[in-house]
């Protein structure tokens, strides 16, 4: 685990939901019921981090395994409407500790209160999510206490790593990004672009004993609490002395030569998505909508926007500059999303959530925060893209579309009406176009890359191990 990684489960953990009223409960008669295996999928984050795993978790119901998805509970329904038969909500509704009045007015005063707001709220997120895990996996009548695998996404293999050990059971890890040691991307991507493979892999062991300093106490309080001894260096490190299989859900076409570098216990599947007839389940927009299919058909090809499900308080402005630029290119706007705003202008269409598989391969380019699932979709339909990072993994993505010649790059704070002329003027031309088809023509299928994964975990589940403590 990264520094961004941790320091971004820090403020993601907090006060748990965990109820049997919330449990959408198991077919009695369907795939999933059947004895072939039970997989607890422990998930936390946003959107972006949890639907890698929800595809996952449908494959694996589909080849007759038992399959429990943990997430956080703004996003269970997410999961269940996609056909998940047993999901159980955990841990922080993100959105509404981070954007309840309290955090509002704690970001409208100093850095301190800030600061004491997060630490506050960080530190009571440890207690609850670490609750909800053993009273899931350890407690009387624990509804997971039969597992016989772990896959966990990156923000929670510390506890998942933990669990295991403690159950006597394998922990496969479901990451959507290159983030841990290798010459390829550094940890720091556009800092480092220049530097020689070796220079590039001491960042990674740098951040990662940083990692450790600042988090390894907490990991090792859960540890304690479960019965097992202290751990006494960084994760990644020990991930790779046990030999624990690290799937990389993106695609090797992104990072020349990092597949060979890695091996097997790193295998590159290529980027999940959900299957089509699952994702029509969920209230998303098509392309043959009524309004949008009509306004599709009114006029040239628009320029997609959307800034995710993460709140940033750089977003409206962003969102106001990169409208204005594209119009003032000629260019029709479709902005989609959480955030509605409001206007009267022909030229730009305001909708919901879309189905990006739908709706991408009518645009003629795209602009987003950077999320791996939207990168992926937007570079799956092979639109030049520009990317306005946030946080966490997205300063990757966009270093690697500028990289690849298939986009450009900034930072969401420091979007202005002029830069956002010049790039998306700069990613409209041909060569960029073109750039940007030949990587989707060589991009993996999604259907095989969540088949890759799913032959990973069976593999890897059943092979039992004892707990390495009592």
């Amino acid at each position: 685990m990264t520094v961004s990684e941790s320091m971004r489960s820090e403020s993601m953990r907090s006060e748990s939901m965990l109820s049997e009223s919330t449990v959408s409960p198991a077919s009695s008669d369907g795939p999933s019921a059947s004895a072939g295996g039970h997989v607890a999928i422990v998930l936390y984050g946003s959107r972006g981090d949890i639907q890698p795993g929800v595809c996952l978790a449908l494959e694996l119901q589909r080849r007759g395994r038992r399959v429990t998805v943990l997430a956080p509970p703004n996003l269970t329904a997410l999961a269940v409407d996609v056909g998940v038969d047993h999901v159980i909500p955990i841990g922080l509704d993100e959105r509404g500790a981070w954007s309840s009045e309290e955090a509002i007015a704690a970001n409208r005063r100093n850095p301190l209160s800030r600061w004491r707001f997060m630490i506050s709220t960080v530190r009571s997120g440890f207690t609850a999510f670490d609750d909800a895990l053993v009273e899931a996996f350890l407690g009387d009548d624990a509804p997971l206490a039969d597992v016989d695998g772990l896959v966990v996404a990156p923000l929670c293999q510390d506890r998942g790593l933990a669990l295991a050990d403690r159950l006597g059971v394998e922990m496969v890890v479901l990451r959507h990004g290159p983030m841990s040691e290798n010459g390829v991307v550094g940890a720091l991507p556009a800092a480092t672009a220049r530097w020689s493979p070796s220079a590039k892999r001491r960042t990674w062991r740098i951040a990662d004993r940083i990692t450790w300093a600042v988090t390894g106490w907490n990991e090792n309080v859960f540890r304690r609490r479960l019965g097992l001894s202290a751990e006494r260096g960084p994760l990644p490190r020990r991930l790779a002395e046990r030999g624990i299989c690290q799937i990389q859900a993106f695609d090797d076409v992104l990072f020349d030569g990092l597949s060979g570098e890695w091996g097997p216990t790193k295998p590159i599947v290529g980027f999940l998505d959900l299957p089509p007839e699952n994702r029509r389940r969920l209230d998303e927009i098509d392309a043959d909508s009524a309004d949008l299919a009509a306004w599709l058909a009114a006029g040239e090809a628009p320029v997609f926007i959307t800034f995710g499900s993460m709140a940033s308080p750089a977003r409206d402005a962003a969102l106001h500059c990169v409208t204005r630029a594209a119009r003032r290119l000629g260019q029709r706007c479709l902005i989609a999303g959480e955030h509605r705003p409001e206007t009267d202008d022909d030229g730009i269409l305001v909708v919901g959530a879309v189905d990006h598989a739908s709706v991408l391969p009518h645009c003629a380019a795209a602009v987003h925060h950077g999320g791996a699932g939207t990168t992926a979709a937007t570079l799956r339909a092979g639109l030049p893209t520009m990317i306005c990072a946030v946080t966490a993994d997205q300063p990757l993505w966009a270093h690697r579309v500028r990289a690849l010649g298939v986009g450009a790059a900034t930072r969401m704070s420091a979007v202005t009406e002029e830069g956002a002329y010049v790039a998306l003027g700069s990613i409209l031309t041909m060569s960029v176009r073109s750039a940007a088809a030949d990587i989707a023509a060589r991009m993996t299928p999604p259907d095989r890359s969540v088949g890759a994964a799913a032959d990973i975990v069976e593999d890897r589940v059943g092979v039992c191990r004892p707990p390495m403590d009592g």
